[in-house]
């Protein structure tokens, strides 16, 4: 008995001769796989879909960025800006006064003749069109028409004075006073 196969014969006998234990294996859960996979795959995707789309959200982020410091105000670089146009705006409606009268004027030219001193021939110079509207005011002031002067602007002349008085200076004034 000293062959080796005899003591395999007989293991092989006894081992088919004990009765055999089947160990049972659950059915998988379809519902649950199905689910795993599911969560697995989105994972993937969602990595996948934030990997292409990091360039992109860079992009809009700078996109952002430029926007707002477009978007923002800069006062210094706006006051000069607006002060030209609040002087064009007052100068449009200032030159519509003074074509529709003297009422915007008469106040300058009465400051300027009353500098006259006593006893001073004095001679009032305008813009034909200022003098136009200024002359009705005037009845016992010499005047003398001088288109060199803009609109607006009226002198008035002595032997050895001259009161200049211009309603756009007075408008600079104004507005340096505003500003």
């Amino acid at each position: 008995m000293s062959d080796g196969r005899m003591s395999e014969g007989l293991a092989g006998l006894l081992s088919a001769l004990q009765p055999r234990v089947e160990v049972p294996v659950a059915a998988p859960d379809l519902d649950v796989l199905r689910a795993e996979a599911f969560d697995a795959g989105f994972a993937a995707g969602a990595a996948e879909a934030d990997r292409a789309l990091e360039p992109l959200r860079d992009q809009l982020a700078a996109a952002a960025a430029a926007y707002a410091a477009a978007c923002r105000i800069e006062a210094d670089t706006l006051r000069p800006v607006l002060a030209a146009l609040v002087r064009r705006v007052a100068e449009a409606v200032l030159m519509t006064e003074l074509k529709a009268g003297a009422a915007v004027l008469l106040p300058l030219v009465e400051a300027a003749i009353a500098a006259v001193r006593p006893g001073d021939a004095a001679t009032l110079n305008a813009h034909p069109d200022t003098l136009a509207a200024l002359a009705p005011h005037l009845p016992d002031l010499a005047t003398a028409a001088d288109p060199a002067l803009p609109p607006g602007s009226v002198s008035v002349t002595g032997a050895d004075f001259s009161i200049a008085v211009d309603i756009g200076q007075r408008l600079d004034d104004v507005l340096a006073a505003l500003t």
